[in-house]
């Protein structure tokens, strides 16, 4: 692997702006940026825009997110969504689950991967279970396994926890839900795009993520992969552009009832939207062309000297087998306020987030070892 440098040219974050915190929203690349800006220059004049322009897109975008996720062959699995939350309502309007079923979620998950569950147990009879947190992320994902029992129908989890990057074993999660017959659904929003991910081992029945952060595009948008069982399911609503044959304009009032192959069912309505989908195909090239694998290096990398020295004052993180390098929490040391160390960080121009006790940061490509020493400097000022 050709390890990776700093892209920091590749963005316009101003110098004083130390940005460790993309796991709450991504800046735009400059190529993103011009994308859009060029976007919107051409919608002056929708003259230029053929009938090919509402589906091409939409498919090399389809391909760009299926070769980033290892699958490049699986491109018509791929949907194009507003949010995670929206393809996770897919999918709950299309799991058969009863009186007496369990869906297995963890402890302070996000809720776009929350809610939808918990609305299809009331309506069904079915229990939601919450998976408490261990003191580890070994022990949180035996905790997990163990709870997958016959009765179990959904399992709903992320890659890495959004609170502090705590990662699942999604290989294992996976073989133990394929051993009970349950679906499989990951909010992948806080690592796809900066995280490997294996779905051939894996075999999940959705990956949902937002397109706002680890993707780098612009926000309401997000994309979807579905697996195999829940691709003859039913969309959220019906598109015109989401049936056969509807790239013949002439020929839309000639209804059809079957749709599109693939995920294409599960498209958004007006998924064709000319001013965003530049902008998340320009994301996605840049993605495939710095890679997951090569992007956690970078933050390993990038993280290891700041972190050693904070660790030698009392700060403390879970061990990188435990977590992202992307993304984790660090800990404080005895006495000092999480709050008030956010307010004094911001001061200097590093942005992180709180969450719970600790301070989450989530570095990516655009950093430099300047922001690790603004970091430092703050945390270990008097």
């Amino acid at each position: 692997m050709n390890p990776l440098e700093s892209q920091r040219h590749a963005f316009q974050i101003p110098d004083a702006v130390h940005w460790l915190n993309c796991a709450y929203m991504s800046p735009t690349p400059r190529a993103v940026e011009e994308a859009g800006i060029q976007a919107l220059v051409a919608s002056r004049d929708p003259s230029g825009l053929s009938g090919s322009g509402f589906f091409e897109p939409a498919e090399r975008i389809r391909s760009a997110f299926a070769r980033l996720l290892g699958v490049p062959e699986t491109a018509q699995r791929v949907s194009l969504i507003p949010a995670a939350s929206y393809a996770i309502a897919t999918a709950a309007r299309n799991i058969p689950i009863g009186r007496g079923d369990e869906i297995v979620h963890l402890q302070d998950q996000f809720p776009s991967n929350v809610y939808a569950w918990r609305r299809l147990a009331t309506e069904r009879g079915a229990t939601v279970r919450t998976i408490p947190r261990a003191p580890t992320a070994a022990g949180w994902n035996v905790r997990l396994l163990e709870a997958i029992t016959p009765r179990t129908r959904i399992v709903a989890v992320p890659h890495v926890h959004w609170t502090d990057g705590t990662l699942f074993d999604l290989e294992a999660v996976g073989q133990r839900v394929r051993d009970v017959g349950a679906y499989l659904i990951i909010d992948g929003t806080q690592s796809v795009g900066a995280l490997p991910m294996d779905l051939p081992a894996i075999q999940p029945d959705l990956v949902a993520a937002a397109g706002y952060k680890w993707l780098m595009g612009p926000y309401a948008t997000g994309l979807a992969w579905w697996g195999e069982r829940l691709l003859d399911g039913i969309p959220l609503e019906e598109n015109w552009i989401a049936r056969k044959g509807s790239s013949n304009f002439a020929g839309l009032v000639d209804y059809v009832d079957d749709y599109a192959p693939g995920a294409i069912r599960y498209d958004v309505g007006e998924r064709s939207n000319f001013l965003l989908l530049p902008m998340v195909e320009a994301a996605l090239a840049l993605l495939l062309e710095w890679q997951p694998e090569r992007i956690q290096d970078w933050c390993r990398r990038l993280m290891a000297p700041a972190l050693a020295e904070l660790e030698g004052h009392g700060f403390h993180t879970a061990p990188v087998t435990d977590r992202g390098h992307h993304l984790f929490g660090l800990s404080l040391p005895a006495g000092l306020e999480p709050a008030t160390v956010q307010e004094q960080l911001r001061a200097a121009g590093v942005h992180v987030s709180l969450r719970g006790t600790a301070v989450r940061i989530s570095p990516h490509v655009y950093n430099t070892e300047r922001d690790l020493e603004a970091l430092v400097d703050v945390l270990l000022s008097p």
